[in-house]
Order: C-alpha cells, then structure tokens, then sequence
C-alpha cells in the first residue's frame, strides 16, 4: 500500500497550503498576495528585468506573470516600459511606492521564515534549503 502520508508530494502540498495561508494573512494589511510578494521581491534585488526572464526566475508561465504584474501595476507599485531593444517585449521597474515597501516587508518575510524552520537546527534548515533547491532545479529540468 501506498503510505500517502509519508510521500514527498502529499507533505511538500500540506507545507505550502499552509505556509501559503498563514503568509497571506501577513500580507493582507498591505493587499498583497504570496506570489506579488515574490515579484517584488526578485525586483528589489535585480530591478528593471524584461517580463518574460522574471517569469522564468520565478518559475512562473507568461500568463501568470501578466496578471501579477497587471495588479502591481494597478496598485502603483511596478512599472512597465517598452524594452528599447525588442518593442515586443516589457522592461518591468519597481516605482518609489514598490521600492519603499522592502523596507517593511522584508522584515516581516524573514520573520516568517524563520517560523517555518523554528522547530529546525541550523544544519537541518540548512539541509532542507538545499534539498528543496535541488527538487526544484530537477523538476524544472524534467
């Protein structure tokens, strides 16, 4: 029999269902979601990166990142502009109100990692980044 509660996929679904929950309460004062967190987050640190490569950064498809950045747009916090080199394509830039918010987010972020990983030594986090990161490169190359 298979043992459901055991499997790698069953308990990676569970941690994200409620790692997803409990970080989106965290950021309703601040009417954002989990993966508009996660676009501003890869632009505080490379900011003015073409849609399609954040896209591919945060392992997201192309409609997806079109909508995130359609209502980061629309609550002033990215910008978009015509890429100079491919009119096809869109430069995306953090705006003074996107930029301002690391400072207040970026706190309560590492502060909700570090409540995922409480119950973890330093060498199990550690590990567990690692492991997690070779999960992720080896099903994104699958």
């Amino acid at each position: 029999m298979f043992d459901i509660e055991n499997s790698l996929g069953f308990l990676l679904a569970k941690c994200h269902q409620k790692a997803f929950h409990i970080f989106r309460q965290k950021l309703e004062p601040y009417n954002l979601t989990p993966p508009q967190f996660a676009t501003l987050a890869f632009l505080w640190k490379k900011d003015g990166v073409t849609q399609v490569k954040l896209g591919e950064l945060m392992g997201v498809d192309r409609t997806t990142i079109s909508g995130i950045v359609d209502r980061l747009e629309r609550t002033e916090l990215v910008r978009r502009d015509a890429d100079a080199a491919d009119r096809r394509s869109w430069m995306l830039f953090l705006t003074e109100k996107g930029r301002n918010m690391e400072g207040e987010l970026s706190p309560l972020a590492r502060e909700f990692n570090d409540s995922l990983a409480m119950d973890l030594s330093e060498d199990e986090r550690s590990q567990l980044v690692t492991t997690l990161a070779k999960i992720r490169f080896s099903l994104k190359h699958s």
